[in-house]
């Protein structure tokens, strides 16, 4: 019965022959278990290295496709940069030309603005050709005698005393004109010509046109510097011209500018 028990024990023989002449050989006995735990441990080597070769696989894979997009994006980013670059150029080169089209632009304004000051300030003829103008004087007696004198213009020009007043005459067919861009602020008439215009001219300046024509504009109207205001004719020959500047008469042979 003990015997039967007993578990048998396998064995394995290993047998190494030379192949040399003497023929030695040699013999190593392994038990079963110990062969089994060494092929165990072969397999679960292999097993890990197998996994291990196929892990480090994957991961070099992971690797090599994040450098790949990684270098892509590089790529990508580079070519933004050049076009940003590109764009900066663009983009500066417009500014700088807007920054002279709005130079240019501010100088035409300021140009405009000067052409247009310089229009309403009432220094034109205020007729549209030759004229005489007349010397009003005052006598001691403080009688007013008129003269003929010589073309308007002339330094010895005496004008009224108070409303500094010069009295044009002029031939039928010219035209009393407006001395500077304004508006009309009264048509009213006039004892001793009459009709009176006067023009406002924005900055300070009035101008009073008084005449025996009929006038060629109402109140509100606009003019600019050379509008007509009457037609001169064989009754209403003479023309009296006078400027306010802020309320106050001002000589208007000094405001004047004749060319020819």
């Amino acid at each position: 019965m003990d015997l039967k028990r007993r578990k048998s024990k396998i064995s394995y023989t290993v047998m190494i022959i030379s192949d040399s002449t003497k023929k030695h050989i040699k013999q190593f006995h392994l038990r079963a278990g110990a062969v089994g735990a060494v092929t165990g441990i072969a397999f679960i080597a292999i097993v890990v290295l197998v996994c291990y070769v196929v892990y480090s696989s994957i991961t070099l894979s992971d690797s090599l496709e994040r450098s790949k997009k990684q270098m892509e994006q590089i790529t990508q980013l580079r070519e933004e940069k050049e076009q940003l670059e590109a764009s900066k150029e663009v983009l500066t080169e417009k500014v700088s030309i807007l920054s002279e089209t709005v130079n240019q632009k501010v100088k035409a304004e300021q140009a405009l603005a000067a052409q247009q000051e310089e229009s309403h300030i009432p220094k034109g003829f205020p007729l549209s050709g030759s004229a005489q103008i007349k010397t009003v004087e005052e006598t001691a007696a403080g009688e007013e005698a008129a003269e003929d004198n010589q073309d308007a213009g002339q330094e010895n020009t005496i004008v009224n005393a108070d409303t500094k007043e010069a009295i044009f005459t002029a031939a039928a067919g010219i035209n009393v004109i407006a001395s500077g861009a304004g508006t009309v602020t009264s048509v009213d008439t006039d004892v001793q010509y009459d009709h009176s215009i006067s023009i406002d001219h924005g900055n300070g300046y009035i101008t009073i046109y008084r005449n025996a024509g009929n006038p060629m504009v109402k109140v509100g109207d606009e003019v600019t510097r050379g509008s007509i205001l009457y037609v001169i004719g064989e009754e209403n020959a003479d023309m009296a011209y006078s400027i306010k500047k802020e309320d106050t008469y001002i000589d208007p042979m000094e405001m004047i500018e004749i060319n020819g």
